[in-house]
Order: C-alpha cells, then structure tokens, then sequence
C-alpha cells in the first residue's frame, strides 16, 4: 500500500510539473499569436496609411486641377467681357461718328448754299474735296 500511494504522489508530481511546463511554454505560443495578430494589424494600419496617403495626394492634385479649371474659367470671362466693351464701345463710335457726319454735312450743306450764291463755282469744289477727305479718315479709325 505504501507503493501505490508512493506511486500516486509522483504520478501527481510529474502531472503537476507537466501542467506547469505546459503553462509556461504553451502560455508563449499564445502571447506569440497575439504578437502575430498585433504585428499583422499595425502592418494592415501601415499599409492602409500608405493606401490613405496616396488618395490624399491625389485628392489634392484633385482640387488644384478644379482650382485651375476655375481661375481659366475667370479669366476666359474677364477676356470676353473686355472684348464685348471694346466692341460696344466701336459699335457706339461709328453710330455717334455718323450722327457726328450727318450734322456736319447738314451744316456743310447749308454753308455751302449760302457760300455757293455769294462765292465762285471754284470755292464749291474745294469745299467737296474737304468733304471726301474727312470720310476717308473716318472711315480709317473705325476699322
């Protein structure tokens, strides 16, 4: 009897020595996935960060091409509206030239009717030679 109980006690020693060993060396494989597991997810972070950098850069190139787009939008604008003065303001010239030219000639007219039954035929045809010239140079600055 005292054999087995003898016996008895180193089978619970050696169990109890297993168990330990058991703890202590298999608790590691454990601690070793949880490192594996945290590794993988800060190289998962890593490369999400990476990820997340490249469509933050092309994001920005993104916004200043819409940014370009819109200062070329402005700018096309502001080049038609001064082009749409300058051709208000020459559409407005000749208009103001030809009341201008018919005033002119309106008064040449009466000038010349009053000159013309107290002056020479001479003095008449000077007068129209005036007249031609001052078209010709109207006519040179509105075009």
């Amino acid at each position: 009897m005292r054999i087995q109980r003898f016996i008895k006690a180193i089978t619970i020693l050696i169990m109890l020595i297993l168990v330990t060993a058991c703890s202590l060396f298999g608790g590691d494989s454990k601690k070793k996935e949880e490192k594996k597991d945290t590794k993988s997810q800060e190289q998962s972070a890593d490369k999400a960060s990476v990820i997340d950098q490249e469509l933050k850069k092309q994001y920005q190139m993104f916004n200043e091409v819409i940014q370009y787009q819109r200062e070329q939008n402005a700018k096309l604008i502001k080049e038609s509206e001064e082009r749409y003065k300058k051709l208000k303001e020459e559409s407005d010239k000749p208009a103001k030239d030809a009341k201008g030219k018919q005033n002119k000639e309106e008064s040449k007219s009466s000038d010349k009717d009053s000159k013309g039954s107290n002056a020479s035929d001479g003095s008449e045809g000077s007068d129209q030679s005036d007249d031609s010239g001052e078209e010709e140079k109207a006519g040179d600055s509105g075009e």
